[in-house]
This record gives structure tokens, sequence and C-alpha cells, in this order.
């Protein structure tokens, strides 16, 4: 073999080892940004999915605030009083904006139903709306479930520590033409100063469609991007940034869908440069191959770490969402009676006018304003987490009695009517309204726990807001207002 036959040889060699390296690389790359996506996908499709049952659930907690209570028993079971049932029907929307609510009573007969704020009394069949009959069957079959008898008739057994899906239907239909998140529950009483008859129950049928106001909402607290529903039939992809939602009768009803992280961002355009520069050279081969894993392997890392953070926070505010706050919440409540601890239910005063008379842009300086100030005010004795618009929730590990409560309360109000800087020289006024439950007195669950400190704190918008209200053993009580010490004289 000749010299120039061995440099061409040696050449042979080197092109083709430079080949397989590079194409080692490529695949490295590819595999890397494969499990990548999948892995961040799968942590969004997680993230909405417990978003949209905190929603489903939400609805429920709405309803209860008509469906659980004794003069609705009066009014609509024992006697169908029209002006009450208009004035309750339209709470429903004005307080939280539920599109569409009907009462089925009777022989599946539906006796009122409001859109929006219209509303219309009517006698008219169920049949007329088929969505509604597994609605109503799955609601019926429950409250026979839970039905118990009681002197002069009967009642329902205490929804304390009782999951929603275990008196309410909660799930997705077609509701005039229009896909919607659907709760449906049987009126009640709560104080058991009325009795229901016997017979099926009349039933609170409550949606939410599936559109612009309620997307926007759901998307507050994720951040998607291009999040949309849609009727047609999901792709078959399985690594899909989609989440597919059925009707009560298990059939496909459509499916929402985002543009994932993963869709905007790409290692190609890095591992391409790369590549050239390594086919051009082969004495850094080695380094360069060294050089290039070791920095895909940290884009790995730092993606699954930012991956693991998103999925824990809230993107605007930088405090711990709802799956974050669910997962403390439950690892506090299984410390109990151990290890006592509050729930404060925080929702801000005079935000949507600040949205509406300042902008989006001054409604997140309001909410990120409000974050720094909670988190410094609770600091290392618990937990902040935003869980809506302006709705944040904190956990309080480190004192329980409610002087102390009281005094922090009292605190975390003033800190909020505090003018927050929206720039260009304006300031927003807000203020808070606090619900505060007690662990383990006012419950021993997640559920109970949010269930009473959420009542407390609507006892407090209903009374004028910018107060504090602790849930008792008796229900939700106003905290006494202390006067504050009249300012000195300059």
């Amino acid at each position: 073999m000749s010299r120039q036959d061995i440099s061409r040889l040696a050449f042979l060699l080197a092109g083709l080892l430079i080949a397989v390296t590079s194409a080692s690389l490529v695949f490295v790359g590819y595999v890397a940004s494969e499990a990548s996506n999948r892995q961040a996908i799968e942590n969004e499709r997680a993230l909405f999915a417990n978003a949209l049952h905190d929603r489903l659930r939400l609805i429920i907690r709405e309803q209860t605030t008509t469906a659980r209570w004794d003069l609705a028993v009066e009014n609509i079971v024992r006697d169908f009083d029209v002006d009450f049932v208009r004035d309750k029907l339209g709470d429903l929307w004005t307080n939280y904006h539920h599109s569409k609510v009907m009462i089925v009573a009777g022989a599946n007969r539906i006796k009122a139903e409001s859109f929006r704020e219209y509303m219309h009394i009517t006698d008219r069949p169920l049949s007329e709306t088929p969505a509604l009959v597994p609605i109503v069957e799955q609601v019926r079959k429950l409250y026979f479930q839970n039905r118990v008898r009681v002197p002069g008739g009967f009642s329902h057994q205490s929804l304390q520590g009782l999951p929603p899906q275990y008196y309410a239907a909660l799930g997705y239909a077609m509701i005039d033409g229009k896909p919607a998140m659907v709760g449906a529950m049987p009126i009640m009483p709560h104080l058991d100063t009325v009795t229901l008859p016997d017979g099926p129950p009349a039933i609170l049928i409550s949606a939410k469609y599936i559109e612009g106001p309620m997307m926007e909402d759901l998307n507050s607290q994720l951040s998607f991007t291009n999040l949309s529903f849609s009727s047609e039939p999901a792709s078959t992809e399985e690594a899909k940034p989609q989440h597919t939602v059925t009707n009560f009768s298990g059939l496909p009803l459509g499916h929402f869908h985002w543009q994932s992280t993963t869709q905007v961002t790409s290692i190609w355009p890095t591992v391409v440069p790369v590549v050239f520069v390594l086919s051009m050279t082969l004495a850094l081969l080695a380094f360069f191959i060294a050089w290039r894993i070791g920095k895909l392997t940290s884009s790995l890392h730092a993606s699954e770490r930012q991956n693991r953070y998103l999925a824990l926070h809230d993107t605007l505010s930088g405090l711990a969402n709802r799956l974050q706050f669910n997962r403390v919440l439950g690892r506090a409540v299984d410390d109990l009676p151990a290890n006592p601890f509050a729930v404060l239910h925080c929702d801000l005063d005079k935000f949507k006018q600040v949205n509406d008379t300042h902008g989006h842009a001054a409604g997140d300086a309001v909410i990120k304003a409000m974050a720094d100030r909670l988190s410094k005010a609770i600091a290392e004795n618990g937990l902040v987490a935003r869980v809506g618009g302006d709705e944040f929730v904190i956990i309080l590990k480190a004192f329980a009695d409610r002087r102390r409560l009281e005094i922090l309360a009292t605190r975390l109000i003033e800190l909020a009517q505090m003018p927050i800087d929206v720039g260009d020289g304006v300031h927003a006024d807000i203020g808070l309204s606090i619900g505060i439950a007690i662990a383990p007195e006012a419950g021993t669950d997640p559920e109970a726990l949010m269930a009473a400190s959420d009542a407390a704190l609507y006892l407090v918008k209903e009374n004028g807001r910018g107060r504090a209200a602790f849930y008792g053993a008796d229900g939700p009580e106003l905290m006494e207002e202390k006067p504050r010490p009249k300012e000195q004289a300059a």
C-alpha cells in the first residue's frame, strides 16, 4: 500500500469518524429534544387537567350558596316562589357568571331557566333538552344514595368531608348548541329547619360556556399560548398538547389544545453549527463532543427544572399555584391534629375596577405588588399561593390561635390598602377581604377547610368587603373591627 493510499485511507477513516460522530451527536440531540418535549407536554397536560377539575368543583361550590339552603327548600321545593327563583338564579350570573342556570323538578319538568341576566319561568319537559337527561339521572341517583329520613320528611346527609362527585354531577355537555362546563346538584336543607318531601329532588343545573370569558379565566393561572377549544375530534398523536373531554354519556365532546413551549423553542439552530464545526476539524473532535453532550444535558436539565417550576408556580406573581397549594394543604392535613394550622382565603377588592379603569397591565402590576406584600408578610410562617385572577390563599403553619390570626389579618388588610404604583404616576387603591378557617376546628380534610374559608370570605363580601371573617363552630362570623388609633396632630 502506497503512502498516498495510506493518506487516503487516513482521510477516509477520519471522514468516516467525523460522519459517525456527527450522526451520533445529531441522534443524541434528537433524543434529548424529544424526551424534553414529551416531559414538558405531559407536565402541561397534568397542570391543565388539574385546573379544569378545580373549575368544575368551583361551580359546585358556587351552587351551594343557593342549593344548600333551607330558604331554597321552602321557596323552590315546598312552594315555587317565582320572585325568589328569579332573584337567586340571577345571583348565580351576577356573582359567579354562570351562563345558563336551570331548575328541574317534578316529573322531569324544567321549571325555570336563565341565560345570563335573562330569566324565564316555564314548565316544559326535560326531553326537549336531551343533553340534560343523563345529568338529571346521575344527580337523582346520588340524591337517593345520600337521602336520610328525618321527622316530617327527608333530608340529605352532611356534606362535611364529602367530595363534590359524591353528591353532585360535574362534567361537560352541549347546552343550547354550545359546549359547556356543567355542575348539577339537588336542592337540600343546610340547617334542617325544613324537610324535603318524598320523591325525586329539585335539581339546580349551572353551565359555563366554554368560550371567551371562561377561557380567559381558565388561562389566567396557566398562561398557555393560543389556548382554545374545538368540537372536532382530537389528534391521535400521544405527545400532543391537548385535553379531550366527554359528555355525561361518555361520548367525546371536543378537546382543548394549545401551543406548547416545546413548539416555540428548538435546539436545532444550535446543534447544526456544532456538527459543521466538528466536520471541519478532527483534532477538536473529542473535546467538542464532550462539550456538546454536556451542553445538551445541561439544556435538558434546565428545561426540566423550568417545567417543574412552571408546574408548581403562578407565572405572573411567582407564587405557588393551585397544584402546589393542594399538595402542601394535603401534607398539612396529614399532620393533624398534632400540628394545627390556618387557611386564609384572600380576595382583592376593587380589582376589576383597576382593570377596567387602567387596563390589564395595571391589573398585573397590582397582582405582582400584592404577591410581594403577602409573601413578605407571611415569610417563613407559611405558604402564599395565587389560585385565581385576584384570589390568594395562605396556609399558615407557624401559629393558629385566633388572637394572632386577627392581628395578622388586620396587617394584611392594611398592606392591601396602601396605594400601588401602576406606572405613569398613577396609583391604584384596592382592598382585601379574608376568610379564615382553622384546622382542625373548621375541618380535617382539604375540601372542608377550603369550603369553610370560602364561606367565611363570602360572608365578608356580603358585608361590605375589606374585613376578615372566621369560620367558627356556628358557621362564618365576622371579625370584630378594632378602632384605629387617632392620628396625632402634625
